[in-house]
């Protein structure tokens, strides 16, 4: 079928810069709590995408149920004559409860990944995952794909430390995607986390928070202001230092050695620039990497979980 060959996934002893990721819900949905531009126009998305793949990005990350995204990420990387040199990640469909017995499931799950190859128009997808971590039952239909080529590398999104764990413990997979910034320490806890050897490759997700690490004070929603003198204490860490709060948070993230790619998502060319710029400084010290887990407590799942906030 003349198919390209899946790109080699880099592993994460590559410059910090081919360790970020390029999201894109943005580019199909209005998201985010801090989100007041609404969606990027295709030529802004493209001028992202074109700009992100310049500077040394790879990983571009995606999912059926981001609205259009798919399709602009698959137009605008045909259009740059790049969509064979990227490493992209999709993630299926979330299946709803009716859908319940293994035959529906496996049309459904087959459906959405042909869907994923067309909107992105590639006719093997690099990195497919899982959208929740309820759904790790079904990690066979996944593996199944995976064999007959449809699929490089498969895994699942997690939000919960539970569903990392049953991730982990599954042998079939080979991605985990997991939110991760520095007021969350839920993963960084676990012992399959501080191990080595063999392990999933991770994505983290969530560096600022949604938004919530960076918005303006009187923003901030009630029911999530536990967090200001935190924050406020990792901004006196972050001045003292004579860093931006944006680049304290990103290169935190990117400073566990654990975590191989690290996401971002941007509206806008100068934002993408400016966390290149950040992430191309490499990891934190580490003697202020110790100071802001002194400042963070263990905050509940109400505060880190941004499916738990009210909406």
């Amino acid at each position: 079928t003349g198919m390209n060959p899946t790109p080699a996934i880099p592993s994460n002893q590559s410059s910090p810069v081919s360790r970020l990721t390029l999201g894109t819900v943005q580019f199909g949905l209005n998201y985010g709590i801090a989100n007041q531009s609404g969606k990027p126009a295709y030529p802004i998305c493209r001028d992202i995408i074109a700009e992100a793949f310049s500077s040394g990005i790879r990983f571009f990350d995606t999912a059926a149920a981001y609205g259009e995204s798919e399709m602009v990420l698959g137009r605008a990387l045909h259009e740059l004559g790049i969509a064979d040199q990227v490493i992209l990640v999709s993630k299926s469909s979330p299946l709803t409860s009716e859908k319940t017995s293994p035959s529906d499931i496996k049309r459904t799950i087959e459906a959405s990944l042909l869907g994923s190859l067309r909107h992105l128009g590639i006719e093997s997808l690099p990195i497919y995952l899982f959208h929740r971590e309820s759904e790790i039952g079904s990690i066979e239909v996944l593996a199944e794909l995976r064999d007959r080529g449809l699929v490089n590398e498969i895994g699942i999104s997690v939000d919960t430390a539970q569903g990392a764990e049953n991730a982990v413990k599954e042998q079939l997979v080979d991605v985990i995607q997991l939110p991760y910034n520095l007021l969350d320490h839920r993963f960084t806890k676990s012992p399959w986390f501080n191990s080595s050897g063999n392990h999933p490759r991770l994505f983290a997700r969530s560096a600022f928070l949604q938004g919530l690490l960076l918005m303006p004070e009187e923003n901030l929603p009630p029911d999530l202001s536990s967090v200001l003198p935190v924050r406020r204490r990792i901004e006196s860490l972050a001045s003292e230092a004579g860093v931006r709060m944006s680049e304290i948070c990103l290169r935190y993230c990117l400073s566990c050695p654990r975590i191989d790619s690290v996401l971002i998502g941007v509206d806008n060319v100068d934002q993408l620039k400016e966390n290149i710029t950040f992430a191309s400084k490499g990891p934190l010290p580490p003697d202020l990497i110790q100071q802001i887990d002194e400042a963070v407590p263990d905050f509940p799942e109400t505060i880190v979980r941004p499916s738990l906030w009210s909406k």
